[in-house]
């Protein structure tokens, strides 16, 4: 194998370890490269034993593995203990928990009793153990469609919100598990629709009584609703949260940067001096821009010329497309990854789309700026 961080003794026979991971937990590559935060080729090459597995990536196979392990000796326990397993299992993506779940059911359901009191005891817990996740993904998929009925969007409009494809949402609504990064969006989208609602409901509380508006004249009426018009604004440049919680999309002249001049950024709002074209786009950011990018890195979802439009105040989460700045001790690169965190939030992981570009773990301290990317726009003529 290539040189990898990690040592090579603990990569002896590393591609067949892959390949019986794989099998003892019944999942496609698709599967198990959606677990690592890779791509499906990432996976192929390593069992193939053509690409050595990043450090982040080995922990989570020597995590999957230990608690594969876990589960199926704790079929051959007559009381086992809940907290070991839980345990191992910290830090693993909700649907790989659900997979070795399932393994463990399915191997006690085949295996036979080893005691008569027991036996009756171990079938009723398997329906018990399956219910719950059955409920949750009917619960969830129900949140899914009152969230769309409530922000009367469509479920393009819905998938264009969360940087998924239609069908995606179509599957989610029938049931379909959805991914982590898919599940906090729509987590923050339902406290955003919250929000506005306990935004409009508590506006008539600080309203002038309906008495004193049917006294006054119909020419007053104009001037009060005028006067509220012009400060609505102003609370999207005061606050900055990790997503706009109640800001308008409103139509600005986006500055579009290329990389060179991405790697002189200091401040998101230099962007504007550092543009050499512009681009008009409805925007909830007061510090929107768009950058064009370059490179494969992202290939086959981002193509090179895309535009990305960037939010410099927000705060990216696990999934996003991030652009991120490093370091001059580093080369002072400009990259677009997809984000995710490790060491419990100490170290960030940027992961590429293309295999042939490992994951790279940094430090926040090697970050000049990281800002989410709220859409990507794809140029189809020239």
């Amino acid at each position: 194998m290539p040189h990898s961080p990690v040592s090579e003794e603990k990569l002896v026979g590393f591609p067949a370890r892959c390949v019986s991971l794989r099998q003892k937990l019944r999942v496609s590559k698709p599967e198990l490269a959606h677990w690592l935060g890779v791509g499906r080729g990432y996976v192929n090459v390593m069992e193939k034993g053509r690409q050595a597995p990043s450090w982040p990536v080995f922990q989570l196979i020597e995590k999957l593995e230990a608690a594969a392990n876990l589960k199926q000796l704790a079929m051959h326990m007559p009381q086992p203990d809940s907290t070991s397993p839980s345990t191992e299992l910290a830090g693993l993506p909700p649907s790989a928990i659900e997979a070795l779940d399932r393994l463990a059911q399915s191997e006690a359901a085949a295996a036979p009793a080893p005691a008569p009191a027991p036996a009756p005891a171990s079938p009723p817990q398997a329906p018990s153990a399956e219910k719950p996740v059955l409920r949750e993904k009917t619960a969830f998929a129900l949140r899914v469609a009152a969230l769309r009925a409530k922000m009367g969007v469509t479920r393009p409009k819905l998938a264009q919100r969360l940087g998924v494809s239609r069908q995606y949402v179509t599957k989610i609504e029938n049931g379909a598990h959805a991914s982590l990064p898919v599940i906090k969006l729509i987590e923050k989208l339902e406290a955003e629709v919250l929000n506005e609602a306990t935004d409009t409901t508590a506006a008539p509380l600080h309203e002038a009584p309906p008495a004193a508006q049917a006294v006054t004249p119909p020419a007053q009426p104009a001037a009060v609703q005028e006067a509220p018009a012009a400060p609505a604004p102003q609370p999207l440049h005061h606050s900055i949260p990790a997503a706009p919680v109640s800001g308008m999309p409103r139509i600005c002249a986006l500055p579009v940067l290329t990389i060179p001049a991405a790697r002189d950024l200091t401040a998101p709002g230099l962007a504007a001096f550092s543009a050499t074209e512009h681009f008009a786009f409805s925007v909830t950011d007061p510090d929107a821009f768009a950058m064009r990018l370059a490179g494969d890195a992202m290939l086959p979802q981002h193509h090179d010329g895309e535009l990305a439009v960037l939010y410099p105040n927000s705060v990216p989460h696990t999934g996003n497309r991030v652009i991120a700045r490093l370091s001059d001790s580093l080369g002072g690169d400009v990259l677009f990854r997809i984000y995710s965190t490790t060491d419990h939030g100490h170290s960030i992981v940027l992961s590429s789309l293309n295999p042939l570009y490992p994951p790279v773990t940094l430090t926040p301290d090697e970050i000049v700026w990281i800002y989410p990317v709220a859409t990507t726009i794809r140029q189809m003529m020239q």
